[in-house]
């Protein structure tokens, strides 16, 4: 690098390990950077950052917290605070498989261990530099959307030999560019000409996501059990297999899928909340309620902690709590409080009093305390402008549980406008608003089929047992099921009626009801008349 140019390159380095400003500045200052700036915390460095902008930012992975640089990149990009020249190194004492997982995620410019050798930091900041330089234009290209012109640019970079340093990255940048633009049969005729030079798992990816897009589904389900069988590749093995059973709409399957992944990348937050939006999609609201938990103890205290992942937490707790057995539910509602009790302590009230207002109508229902519930709802606002769709949701499961079934539809009609217009800008099957545009869909043909709610249901279904109706009970607890699939009881009510029909009339489907309820009996721990019950059933149902 000309040392010109050394000397006018603005360096900032995020540490709070006080003896890090030495062993960082010292090399720095060698190679001939003048223009250094040292933070001990990401809050400083934030403010340095949106005051003046940096060429190269090189940032301990753990500060405060143990993952807090990491936090703080990802804040960055969210912010668009790093341009398209800006360089992003990486640095740790460790080098365990779970940080490296995490990094490898995101990804940086680049990662170096410590202690810092003063020739290795040279040649990457080097690499890192020639990398932003020649780069910049097809990355601000790409966030335009103007991949044509992206293409041309890779292009050049690889036309020449004098950057073949620099090709690995241009190669997967030119094969993500192809994946962007939609161009599947192109861009799979160009990962497998790469996989013949070389198995490299970024090309295994692509191509997988390819056949994913071109229908050739089985071809890219042996490919993807492949990854998901190696180390270094089972994080995205059992992500793609999620995208794979959310195309088919199997949300059990794709929801186990990525708790799998989420093993290995356990501080990814973009996967976690992926897990958690297809938990609400399955109505595993207890699975639901322990992610919340998880991404909140990851995010106390650091750049990553935000009011929604509180109010995700009450949410889900009062799903959780809609569907759980009488004995776990007061663990569940005084955990679910607690969140409420903190998002109004930690943050300015007045800017969630909708959302809050929804979150305490939906407690007091669930306390039986119906009158005090729809004098709140009667309060609602008619906006809902400002409100996000899973405010939304929750506000239209408030209306529905209150016995405002028409409101609650409205309210679902104009989820499914708002999802209709941005679902253009989906970026693929786990993404976001895609989970959550399935979601809105799926939640109003229930509520529209289902029109009692799950208390109602157990009472009325328990009433038509009683009374020798089994063809009654059975639809109502099918339709039970459908919104508490992980529910003990009603499981255990539909092995009961299956075992009386079974005796008396003959529905179809009754073995795959069958099935599926001892599934679900099989993965929870029973009390000892829930446990004697079931062997009954299973004997009564010669299963």
């Amino acid at each position: 690098m000309d040392v010109a140019v050394i000397t006018r390159i603005r360096i900032l380095i995020i540490d709070n390990v006080v003896s890090a400003k030495k062993y960082l500045t010292s090399p720095l200052e060698k190679i001939g950077f003048r223009d250094i700036q040292y933070v001990e915390s990401t809050s400083r460095a934030l403010l340095a950052i949106e005051k003046l902008p940096f060429d190269l930012i090189i940032c301990a992975y753990s500060i405060q917290t143990e993952h807090d640089g990491l936090y703080f990149y990802e804040q960055l990009l969210q912010l668009k605070l790093l341009n398209s020249k800006t360089g992003f190194i990486f640095t740790s004492t460790t080098t365990s498989f779970e940080i490296i997982q995490s990094i490898v995620d995101l990804p940086p410019d680049d990662f170096i261990a410590k202690p810092v050798d003063t020739q290795k930091l040279e040649k990457r900041i080097n690499r890192v530099y020639k990398k932003k330089q020649l780069m910049s234009a097809t990355c601000e290209f790409i966030e335009q959307q103007k991949y044509n012109s992206a293409l041309t640019e890779v292009d050049k970079v690889l036309s020449s030999q004098n950057n073949r340093e620099l090709f690995p990255i241009a190669l997967k940048t030119k094969g993500d560019v192809l994946l962007l633009s939609q161009r599947y049969t192109d861009a799979g005729a160009f990962f497998t000409s790469m996989l013949k030079i070389q198995a490299l798992s970024w090309a295994e990816v692509g191509f997988i996501k390819c056949l994913i897009a071109l229908d050739q589904d089985d071809e890219a389900e042996k490919k993807i059990i492949n990854l998901a069988c190696k180390r270094e590749t089972k994080t995205i093995g059992y992500e793609l297999l999620a995208i794979l059973h959310v195309k088919h709409n199997k949300f059990d399957e794709a929801l186990e899928s990525a708790l799998m992944a989420t093993e290995s990348s356990p501080k990814n937050f973009k996967r976690q909340n992926t897990a958690r939006l297809l938990a609400k999609l399955s109505h595993d609201h207890e699975t639901e309620f322990d992610i919340t938990k998880r991404m909140l103890a990851f995010a106390k205290n650091s750049v990553k902690e935000s009011p929604e992942l509180y109010k995700n937490a009450v949410r889900a707790g009062i799903d959780y709590a809609m569907s759980a057995e009488p004995k776990q539910l007061h663990d569940i509602m005084n955990a679910t409080k607690q969140f409420l009790t903190q998002l109004k302590k930690n943050y300015v009230i007045e800017e969630h009093a909708e959302e809050v207002k929804v979150m305490q109508a939906r407690i007091l229902y669930l306390q039986n305390e119906n009158e005090k519930a729809l004098d709140i709802v009667e309060q609602f606002s008619r906006d809902n402008s400002l409100m996000s769709d899973e405010a939304l949701i929750d506000k239209a499961k408030a209306l529905h549980e209150i016995g405002l079934k028409d409101d609650a539809i409205a309210l679902y009609n104009v989820l499914e406008a708002r999802a209709q217009q941005r679902i253009n800008y989906s970026d693929g099957q786990l993404s976001d608003i895609s989970l959550l545009s399935k979601l809105i869909s799926k939640e109003k043909t229930e509520k529209q089929r289902i029109q009692l709610n799950p208390k109602e249901l157990n009472k009325e279904g328990i009433q038509a047992f009683n009374t020798g109706n089994f063809g009654k009970a059975f639809e109502i607890f099918s339709q039970a099921s459908a919104l508490m699939p992980k529910n003990t009881a009603i499981a255990l009510n539909l092995l009961h009626v299956i075992s009386k029909l079974q005796m008396s009339t003959a529905i179809s489907e009754l073995g795959l009801h069958v099935s599926r309820n001892i599934n679900v009996l099989e993965q929870k721990k029973l009390n000892f008349e829930q446990s004697q019950k079931y062997k009954k059933l299973r004997n009564l149902l010669n299963v």
